[in-house]
């Protein structure tokens, strides 16, 4: 695969991480104010290239509005390590306080463990990463209709290179009708790619456009599929049809 679409799909993985992130809930005038410094974090590092340093920014202003916000918290733990920041110390470092307060927070293991591969302790994240699996598993067997549990195992099971198993949590999540929709067809594109079933793949992608025409992780992952296939007219359509959903709000 060439540079250009490992590129492209790094930038999609950020989307993607954009999107399993928890959506806010800020009442107070203060707090309305940390929101919005958290939307253009998220704007900036959504629509605009080489952006990662302006969204950091951006969530520390928020927190210094808004430091207990454990959802500004997470978010900021989460871009640093889906950057691939030197800052994995400092990801770390919030996702321990995150862990202290609530050691059965699943997200924060499966950070804990970007944060930890990011500084070389592959051992530990390993075991932060089963940690995160092993919780997801337990609230399914409370509540095998949760489709939040289902979603995050189906990702953490993709991310370790059990693909099969990631298809079969995706479908799972799909079957549920869960509001993340769209998130679930693109991640079982991803299954699918992974496991080198391209034209499947193609078509789980072309899902969660027809549910979202405007996806930009979608229409950059199939570009990635296509280039993988040496369908490189396809696979630029698709590349320029993302950038071209881009542009709107930044350009560089």
């Amino acid at each position: 695969m060439n540079g250009k679409s490992s590129k492209m799909r790094a930038w999609a993985g950020i989307a993607l991480v954009l999107a399993m992130l928890p959506a806010l809930c800020i009442a107070v005038a203060a707090q309305d104010t940390a929101n919005d410094w958290v939307k253009k974090g998220d704007d900036v590092l959504l629509y605009k290239k080489n952006a990662g340093l302006e969204a950091i920014d951006a969530y520390e202003k928020a927190l210094q509005l808004d430091p207990q916000n454990e959802s500004i918290l997470l978010r900021e733990a989460t871009i640093l390590d889906a950057l691939g920041m030197q800052a994995a110390t400092k990801a770390l470092s919030i996702i321990e306080k995150k862990l202290g307060r609530n050691p059965q927070d699943a997200e924060a293991w499966r950070l804990r463990s970007g944060a930890l591969s990011e500084l070389g302790m592959m051992q530990e994240a390993n075991q932060s990463i089963e940690k995160a699996l092993k919780i997801y598993d337990q609230e399914i067997q409370k509540d095998p209709l949760n489709g939040t549990a289902w979603y995050y195992k189906a990702w953490i099971l993709n991310n370790i290179g059990r693909h099969d198993e990631s298809l079969l949590a995706y479908e799972k999540l799909i079957e549920l009708d869960h509001p993340q929709k769209v998130e679930a067809w693109n991640g079982k594109g991803t299954a699918l790619y992974l496991l080198e079933r391209f034209d499947e793949a193609i078509a789980a992608y072309d899902m969660a456009i027809e549910l979202d025409p405007e996806n930009i992780e979608a229409w950059f992952s199939k570009g990635s599929v296509f280039d993988s296939m040496g369908r490189n007219t396809e696979a630029q359509a698709a590349f320029a049809k993302a950038d071209e959903l881009r542009e709107p709000k930044y350009k560089d």
